[in-house]
């Protein structure tokens, strides 16, 4: 009886002191379309992808969880001062505020782009009179002054596959999208050849991981993962998959 007792003591003071060594690091991931998000009900996709393969990078000391969130989420997280780490995204798109996070190694190059059903060439910009598909939450530099002026009008949408609706449909004259998103959805038979990419407003940037001030500790033991996942055969495997590149 007393091995026994003594049998349950030991272990539940080994769940505790397991409990208390591994700390839980929530990464949010707000991007819901491929190749970030490709099937909801097995969550595959690079944002569990990159999860499984980073975990044994980081090590047993912590506990990586996706946290899958929409961009507005985000958004308020990080306006309330919230701990929070970001997939998936890059300095330029916070502005003064950018430099306020921590921001880990690149994970692989992308750009955003203006889709069409026509293949003619456009300006890297919309026209007078355009009415553009865009994602809820996202800030497009250039097009938002157009948009305040009134020169063309934006129609958000909650994912990129409602806004490829919405041009099949005609009830915008483009969308915004991002390259790798587009590459996934332009090689799906009911979208072969439908779609034409317009115009490249912006330069290429690289995807990055934001990481806010609470994460002083942990931000090297991600930045350090995140340069080995570089020489991963696994995850290069799933980046081609994408038709995308480590860079």
């Amino acid at each position: 009886m007393l091995a026994r007792s003594l049998a349950t003591l030991a272990l539940v003071w080994l769940s505790i002191s397991t409990s208390v060594a591994t700390q839980q690091i929530d990464l949010y991931a707000s991007h819901a379309a491929p190749p970030f998000l490709v099937n909801p009900d097995t969550s595959t996709g690079l944002n569990s992808e990159i999860i499984k393969v980073l975990q044994p990078l980081v090590g047993a000391d912590y506990q990586l969880q996706l946290k899958q969130v929409t961009r507005p989420v985000v958004n308020k997280r990080l306006a309330q001062g919230l701990p929070t780490i970001v997939l998936w995204t890059h300095p330029s798109w916070y502005g003064a505020e950018a430099k306020s996070y921590l921001w880990a190694a690149p994970l692989f190059a992308d750009r955003d782009v203006l889709v069409s059903l026509t293949a003619d060439k456009r300006q890297p910009f919309p026209t007078d009179g355009y009415t553009l598909g865009a994602l809820t939450g996202y800030r497009y530099p250039g097009l938002n002054e157009k948009v305040a002026a009134g020169q063309i009008k934006r129609l958000d949408a909650a994912s990129d596959k409602e806004n490829l609706l919405k041009l099949l449909d005609r009830r915008v004259d483009a969308i915004m999208i991002t390259r790798s998103s587009f590459l996934y959805f332009a090689k799906q038979p009911q979208y072969v050849g439908k779609f034409h990419v317009v115009g490249q407003p912006y330069e290429d940037y690289h995807r990055q991981v934001l990481l806010t001030q609470h994460y002083q500790e942990f931000a090297p033991v991600l930045s350090a993962a995140l340069k080995r996942l570089e020489k991963s055969p696994v995850w290069q495997e799933r980046l081609e998959l994408y038709g995308l590149k480590a860079d």
